[in-house]
């Protein structure tokens, strides 16, 4: 590039000088030529660098950010997916036990949140989402679990954001301190056999469509299983 800017000044100095003279031709169209060059050198890099250099910075920052939010979930995790959920039992705001035992043959997704949370707060409408759109399927449960909450502040926090799912509080992090060691909100899914399938920390968009996908896909099995004919 830096020989056709050179040419190119070269080209329209002695364009300028001998522009009366029969060789003004010749530097004009060394001129035109090296601003074709240019033009097309800086094309190229334009190219280079949004095609080819940042979808490749990209990729590999987000690469890095996964890992690290894979890392830090596994460090401050007491159970991972694949392990046994540990039992349970809470009574609701509404007044209703909640066993985790007596959830197996269930599909149970458990959130642990706390009123000052800000993650929270922009994660809890899509689990009210998630709750209006499969409530009504037998197969599926729902808690959410107010860390060091008391259940006053729990309903006054769901009051005050029209939430309706089913919330329990947990005051002394009893609950929250069998699944995880810090950092919310934290979310997970129960399959029927009692084992955690799905875990996340933090909001991120790509959990929580790995979330939907997770349990639809366990909630088909049931579903599926329980239509199967009873083997004589």
């Amino acid at each position: 590039m830096y020989i056709a800017i050179g040419v190119l000044v070269f080209s329209l100095g002695f364009m300028l000088l001998r522009w009366k003279t029969p060789k003004r031709r010749g530097h004009a169209l060394r001129l035109l030529s090296s601003v074709t060059t240019i033009l097309g050198l800086y094309a190229l890099l334009y190219v280079v660098n949004w095609w080819i250099f940042f979808p490749s910075l990209v990729r590999e920052k987000i690469a890095e950010e996964n890992a690290f939010r894979a890392e830090r979930l596994i460090k401050t995790s007491v159970v991972q997916e694949g392990d046994t959920a540990p039992d349970f039992s809470v009574t609701t705001t509404d007044g209703e036990l909640f066993s985790l035992a007596a959830a197996r043959g269930e599909v149970v997704l458990i959130n642990f949140y706390s009123n000052w949370c800000g993650p929270c707060r922009l994660e809890l409408p899509h689990i009210q989402q998630i709750w209006d759109e499969r409530k009504n399927n037998p197969g599926f449960r729902l808690l959410v679990i107010g860390r060091e909450e008391t259940e006053e502040k729990v309903k006054q926090f769901c009051e005050e954001y029209d939430f309706t799912f089913p919330v329990a509080p947990d005051p002394e992090r009893e609950i929250y301190s069998q699944f995880a060691h810090e950092l919310i909100p934290r979310t997970l899914v129960v399959s029927p056999e009692g084992k955690i399938v799905f875990s996340s920390v933090g909001f991120y968009q790509d959990d929580l469509e790995k979330l939907k996908l997770v349990l639809d896909q366990q909630l088909a099995t049931l579903s599926g299983e329980k239509s199967k004919p009873a083997v004589e």
